[in-house]
Order: structure tokens, then C-alpha cells, then sequence
């Protein structure tokens, strides 16, 4: 069993999360349920730390939010970590990385090296391998925007505290 950890979650608006849910619902037409988190907003993880921080976390939360303004971003392809995850990424630019590197400045998260992304699945690499060709034919780019960062326990999902970030 895996220890418990806290972890900064950047969450999109309400129209990229319905987007995503959408997509989500396109492979459980197609029996792909997946074993990732559920009942939790898309996002990219920023990266985590023990739970031994919780009110550290809490702080930085709530000062980096106050600085950082909503990031406009696109999720242009998808990818894969291994055959075990099939992802969105985005085109990276630089108000996302300020905005991961805010929370943690040594360019990772605690236990690896960060790539954004937003997990669409977690399963068995033959249900990611099925789902190969239903995602590249039913899912296109996407204008996303960050409007805020969730602070998350895992596992199981515990949600903490969610800050807005500066809408300008």
C-alpha cells in the first residue's frame, strides 16, 4: 500500500471539465471504465508532498492563488505512460510552468519529474490499447482554461481546500 499524500490539483473551467466528462462517457459507451480517480475535476497534478504538510500546503495555496492569475492553455495531443494511462497534454507555455514552479521550485513534485497532463484513463494495457482508436477518433483539441488549484489528500480522495486564481 502507498502512503498518503497531499497533492496540488490545477482544475479547468466548467466548459473543459464538461468536455472532458463527455469524452469520459464516450469509453464507458465502449465498456472503458478505467481505474483512475473518479469523482474528483480534471486537471494536472502539480505535484505532491506528506501529509506531514497539510498546513504548510494550505498556506502556499492560499498565497500563490492570490498572485496567479487564470492560465489559458491547450490540450492538443494525447499520450501515453506506458499502456497502462492514456493522457491529454497541452501545449506548454510559461504561465503554466511559473504556476507548477510556484509550488515547487526544484522542477519536481516530490517523487518525479513533472509532465502536465490530464489522465482520460488508468487501466489494463489491454483496455488502454482498445481505447487507442476511439480516442483519436472522437476527441479533438481543446481551449482550456486554469481557474483554480484544489488541494487534495490521496488515496483515498480527501479534499481540502480549493483558491481561485486572479480572473483578469
Amino acid at each position: 500500500m502507498h502512503d498518503k499524500a497531499l497533492c496540488f490539483l490545477a482544475q479547468f473551467d466548467e466548459e473543459t471539465q464538461n468536455t472532458l466528462v463527455g469524452y469520459y462517457d464516450i469509453f464507458k459507451q465502449n465498456g472503458l471504465i478505467g481505474k483512475q480517480t473518479k469523482d474528483i475535476p480534471y486537471h494536472f497534478t502539480l505535484g505532491s508532498r506528506s501529509i506531514d504538510y497539510e498546513k504548510q500546503m494550505i498556506e502556499e495555496l492560499d498565497s500563490v492563488c492570490s498572485e496567479i492569475a487564470c492560465i489559458d492553455i491547450n490540450l492538443s495531443y494525447i499520450g501515453l505512460f506506458g499502456l497502462n494511462v492514456l493522457f491529454y497534454a497541452p501545449n506548454m507555455n510559461f504561465e503554466l510552468l511559473t504556476l507548477q514552479n510556484k509550488f515547487f521550485n526544484d522542477c519536481g513534485n516530490g517523487y518525479h519529474q513533472w509532465a502536465a497532463h490530464v489522465t482520460l484513463l488508468m487501466d489494463e494495457p489491454e483496455a488502454i490499447q482498445k481505447s487507442l482508436p476511439i480516442a483519436f477518433e472522437n476527441f479533438g483539441k481543446i481551449k482550456a482554461r486554469i481557474e483554480s488549484v484544489g488541494l487534495y489528500e490521496f488515496s483515498p480522495a480527501r479534499f481540502i481546500k480549493e483558491c481561485k486564481l486572479k480572473n483578469i
